[in-house]
């Protein structure tokens, strides 16, 4: 009978993770994360396979952990929309070694269709109907105005997690809000006109 392994897998993905919170993937490798544990990169080997193994699950563990921002609820269109985009403007703010590894590098690519798509796709139909029944809008035009947000929010977002914006939690989120508003606006004013 083979003896388990005394670093359990979901330790080893624990402390990577920790890892790539504060010092960005790029510090994260079987040594490093051996280092950290305080063990030989045998049991990480073993749990793993390879490094290909490891980084596959540290991907999975880590977009678990991303959902954790999200928490979309609310009555109308303007509510969703404002908790979608308050969980990656958290991200970016919160741990924003997370956000480029997850939305910036290529490391999660295999992925990116569930990041970026994943949460729009859990609720956009939602946001949809709700676009078409508050605003009288067009399928295509819902979907386009989704995809504008989707652009605008992660722009912002990339911008916040590398460090190039000098505004407050509040005041980006406030951006965002008012883009949307203006792109509902817009809407309106085009069916009137």
């Amino acid at each position: 009978m083979p003896s388990s392994p005394k670093v359990q897998k979901e330790k080893i993905l624990e402390t990577a993770f920790d890892l790539l919170l504060r010092e960005g993937y790029a510090a994260i490798n079987i040594k490093t994360v051996a280092q950290e544990l305080g063990c030989s990169t045998q049991p990480i080997s073993r749990q793993f396979g390879s490094m290909d193994g490891f980084r596959k699950e540290l991907l999975g563990y880590s977009i678990e952990h991303m959902k954790s921002f999200f928490s979309v609820k609310g009555e109308n269109v303007s509510d969703i929309i404002a908790g979608i985009a308050k969980g990656y403007i958290n991200l970016a703010f919160d741990v924003p070694n997370l956000y480029k590894y997850l939305y910036m590098s290529e490391h999660a690519e295999e992925r990116m269709g569930e990041l970026i798509g994943g949460l729009r796709a859990e609720n956009s139909g939602k946001v949809i109907e709700m676009l078409e029944a508050e605003y009288d809008m067009p399928e295509e035009y819902a979907e386009e105005y989704i995809k504008n947000m989707n652009f605008y929010v992660h722009g912002i977002a990339s911008y916040v997690s590398v460090g190039f914006v000098e505004l407050s939690k509040r005041e980006v989120l406030d951006r965002v809000q008012r883009v949307s508003l203006t792109l509902l606006k817009n809407w309106r004013e085009m069916r009137i006109s």
